[in-house]
């Protein structure tokens, strides 16, 4: 059975047509998830962050050196539990830009 974010985040790229790479489930899915906006289709990142400092360090390690000036238009940065969308801006920070519908459900999962 899936845990509640594969749900969560399956039901959203469904939705919004994101492709899902075929590794995600085995994943865990977790609270954050990166969408890659700059690619066609868009593509979810398989990795899955609980804590916002590692995910973070992922943007910093690994998305920075390759988008550079681009990151904040190449990807959008989800919040699966309190259904928040954010940017990044730098020196460790998440900007909070805006909100999206997730369904009332549980913790559990």
């Amino acid at each position: 059975m899936p845990t509640k974010y594969e749900r969560l985040i399956g039901d959203y790229c469904t939705a919004h047509g994101v492709e899902v790479p075929a590794g995600f489930a085995r994943l865990t899915p977790s609270q954050y998830a990166i969408i890659r906006t700059h690619l066609t289709p868009p593509k979810l990142i398989a990795k899955t962050w609980f804590k916002t400092a590692d995910l973070l360090y992922y943007i910093e390690h690994f998305f920075l050196p390759e988008l550079g000036t681009a990151l904040g238009d190449s990807i959008r940065i989800l919040d699966f539990n309190d259904g928040e969308k954010f940017t990044y801006t730098g020196g460790k920070r998440l900007k909070k830009v805006g909100t999206f519908s997730i369904p009332n459900e549980t913790k559990a999962g």
